[in-house]
């Protein structure tokens, strides 16, 4: 089972950006195609308005001079379809492609062009539908928005509650999975991410350690260096933390940070030993962080490692231990005073 974990880890980190790619790909050939779609029955309204002739249909006379308000309704009808699939850029594509049409029958109602009259009225139906659309969209958008922000927040609150339960149990480590949250969060954004990826890293990292929920107090408390046995049990709370959280839904990605932060990016960590870019991005940078908060806190058998130690450290364990990006940007952080308060 062990030998499928990173090729599934792998597959797992290229889905989303694969998924992207096709939706970008399908969206811009279905905006080609209502484009073209509009031209033509565009052209097919103006050409059909300047010819007087009649052609049999089923035996029965046509005349092309009545085609000009069915092609200008389903040229409209297109205009709409721009707006509630595309949004904004499609409310402004409609519009512009409004604005020549809205000429040309202007122009023919002065010329007295009796079919320019309908065409016109069909017009500023569709510039009062599509500004009607886009308005209920954009309010929809506003409350999904302020509904989403709510439930974000309730999440945020749900996790800091659990991270507090964690560390509570931990006599020794109390506040631990908070700064780690913290110096995830600043890695996040030195290196690069996305605030809503900051703020999904840390809630991550907040409940990276939650499988200690199910480790035996007498060992997470003890004051002296476990035995081998008791080091194993240890060794289990990342499976055991995902475990807890692989089925919560309410933020992705949850679980990986408590199952895979103590994986090496040599391979030698555990409990899949991942190597490399096989092991989660948040997972890399919590195994950082965790690191350093381990380090730059008291326990009962050793006091706290110095600033210099602790970088030169990292720097010894980066490429083997932890990922080398990662470990830079923490340097960069140090260079630039970030962690000067713990001095």
């Amino acid at each position: 089972m062990k030998r499928f974990i990173p090729a599934y880890e792998k597959l797992k980190s290229l889905k989303p950006k694969n998924i992207l790619t096709r939706r970008f790909i399908i969206a811009s050939i279905f905006y080609i195609l209502l484009l073209a779609l509009y031209i033509l029955t565009n052209a097919g309204a103006s050409y059909t308005a300047t010819i007087n002739k009649v052609v049999m249909i089923f035996g029965h006379p046509l005349p092309l001079q009545t085609l000009p308000g069915l092609f200008t309704a389903f040229s409209t009808i297109v205009l709409i379809s721009f707006v509630l699939f595309y949004k904004k850029l499609g409310f402004w594509t409609s519009i512009i492609l409004l604005i020549p049409r809205t000429i040309n029958l202007l122009i023919g109602i002065s010329r007295f062009t009796a079919t320019s009259i309908p065409g016109f009225a069909l017009t500023i139906l569709a510039y009062i539908t599509i500004i009607l659309i886009f308005s209920r969209n954009q309010n929809v958008e506003k409350v999904e928005k302020e509904h989403r922000k709510e439930v974000e927040e309730f999440a945020t609150e749900v996790i800091g509650a659990f991270a507090n339960c964690i560390d509570g149990k931990d006599s020794y480590t109390n506040g631990h999975s908070i700064r780690v949250a913290t110096y995830t969060k600043m890695l996040a954004k030195k290196l690069g991410e996305k605030p809503e990826t900051v703020s999904k890293y840390y809630n991550i990292a907040l409940l990276h350690d939650i499988g200690k929920i199910g480790i035996p107090e007498a060992i997470l408390n003890k004051p002296s260096k476990l035995t081998e046995h008791e080091y194993d049990i240890m060794k289990s709370h990342p499976v055991r933390g995902y475990e807890i959280l692989k089925d919560v839904k309410i933020q992705e990605d949850l679980a990986d940070g408590a199952h895979f932060h103590h994986e090496r990016y040599d391979g030698k960590g555990y409990p899949a030993g991942l190597a490399g870019e096989n092991i989660p991005w948040v997972a890399r940078i919590i195994s950082v962080a965790d690191a350093f908060d381990a380090m730059s806190s008291s326990r009962p058998y050793r006091e706290k490692e110095s600033m210099d130690f602790i970088v030169k450290e990292l720097q010894d364990c980066s490429g083997t231990q932890f990922d080398p990006k990662v470990v830079k940007a923490f340097l960069d952080l140090f260079n630039e005073g970030a962690f000067d308060y713990l001095k």
